[in-house]
């Protein structure tokens, strides 16, 4: 049986983690915290998500560190 090993780092350093969290925050400042309009709340929201999700692609894709041993 083969072993595999990968270096994992702490989750407050992650890209991937603080991308989420910044997105969450953004997403329930656009619907609760400031007065829009429902259709622009509704696109603000839709473009965040879409950014966030397009970022962490990014991240995990080109950024993340793949070291197998």
């Amino acid at each position: 049986m083969t072993q595999m090993t990968t270096d994992a780092k702490a989750a407050w350093e992650s890209k991937i983690n603080w991308t989420q969290i910044i997105s969450v925050l953004a997403m329930g400042l656009t619907m609760f915290g400031i007065d829009l309009d429902a259709d622009i709340q509704q696109r603000l929201a839709l473009t965040i998500s879409s950014l966030a999700a397009a970022v962490t692609i990014v991240w995990r894709t080109w950024f993340t560190n793949k070291t197998i041993l």
